[in-house]
């Protein structure tokens, strides 16, 4: 398994990938443009397995005025469905906290779905422990991740 900065001409790839994963079609020159505007501040990679493009992480690094260490948080974690169980989204995991511990953070978040047991167990076998409760006030109707069936 390789894992590896995204470039710039992984936009396809990670674009198919953020599909599966948000159930909302996204575009090469969305991933594009998303990339230009979160630079600095998103830093993702990408699982290749056999070549082929399996699974992204994204580590969010912010400075704030709460410490002097940058807050870093893992915004993104996916691997595709026939690839689970194969130790990918670790190694996902392992690599963003060595790049958060580089970058001089002090700890590692991570949200996710209450009902997401399997990456509960994950977060939670990798040493993450509950610390706060996350709430959301959306601005729209039209919302990412919504359960296709609410």
């Amino acid at each position: 398994m390789l894992l590896r900065d995204v470039h710039e001409e992984d936009a396809e790839a990670l674009s198919q990938l953020l599909t599966h994963f948000t159930n909302l079609t996204t575009t090469p020159a969305q991933i594009q443009q998303r990339l230009a505007r979160s630079r600095g501040i998103e830093h993702p990679i990408l699982a290749e397995l056999d070549g082929q493009v399996v699974g992204f992480a994204s580590l969010r690094l912010l400075n704030y005025l709460g410490e002097d260490a940058p807050y870093a948080e893992i915004s993104e974690l996916f691997v595709l469905d026939p690839y689970r169980r194969r130790g990918i989204a670790r190694a996902l995991m392992s690599e963003l906290e060595v790049r958060a511990r580089a970058a001089g953070a002090s700890s590692l978040a991570v949200l996710t779905a209450a009902d997401n047991d399997t990456a509960v167990a994950l977060y939670r076998a990798m040493g993450f422990q509950e610390f706060s409760i996350a709430l959301q006030k959306w601005f729209t109707e039209d919302r990412p991740y919504q359960d296709s069936q609410e």
